[in-house]
């Protein structure tokens, strides 16, 4: 898999939009580009899911698209620990936006946590105790988990499907080079659609038709 920052990508997605070096006035910039392709991203990654069981007969997401963010820091949330992500986990699945939930202390690394739906959490505390596992749950860009350890002890190690750090430019996007094609395609519908769009240079406060 070729290595390709969000830079270089959105200014392929720049030179195709424009047929070529856009110039110096141009209104879709790198910027702007950048907002799209976490979009692109999620869509590239719900292909692949798809893609997968059309041909393996299971339902699974490239380990490409994954990222590992770690030291996240643990706090607690009345009878719960929280866990905030980088980001909100895309829609894959029941709960497969997240692959693995582990806790570092001291150089100790604890058992992969358990994940459980949204419908499960209502039964958390009628579920047998099992030693040295850990029950969580996803709520938009945290994780939530009911432990009698005291986690703010430890730093958490989160696995998800990411296209890494959307706020630097230079950071690599971890999708396979097969999908990189439909991510440019995607962009580029969007914001020529967006582009086509005539604007409203009157201030009366009425949207054109």
């Amino acid at each position: 898999m070729a290595i390709i920052s969000r830079y270089i990508l959105s200014e392929r997605i720049q030179m195709v939009i424009y047929n070529g070096l856009p110039s110096d006035d141009a209104t879709i910039t790198i910027p702007i580009i950048n907002l799209w392709i976490n979009d692109a991203i999620g869509a590239v990654a719900k292909k692949n899911y798809n893609d997968s069981l059309q041909l393996d007969g299971i339902a699974y997401i490239n380990n490409s698209f994954y990222t590992t963010y770690r030291n996240l820091s643990v706090t607690k949330e009345d009878d719960l620990w929280k866990i905030s992500l980088p980001q909100i986990p895309l829609g894959l699945g029941k709960n497969e936006g997240i692959s693995t939930v582990q806790f570092k202390n001291s150089g100790q690394t604890s058992f992969t946590a358990i994940p459980i739906s949204e419908n499960q959490v209502g039964y958390i505390d009628t579920l047998k105790f099992i030693p040295n596992k850990l029950f969580y749950w996803n709520e938009g860009e945290y994780i939530y988990l009911k432990s009698t350890i005291l986690l703010n002890t430890y730093t958490a190690t989160v696995r998800m499907v990411s296209g890494g750090n959307s706020s630097d430019l230079d950071s690599t996007i971890n999708v396979p080079d097969d999908y990189i094609g439909d991510m440019i395609n995607y962009v580029v519908k969007m914001l020529i659609t967006e582009r086509s769009q005539p604007l409203d240079t009157s201030n009366d406060g009425l949207d054109l038709k």
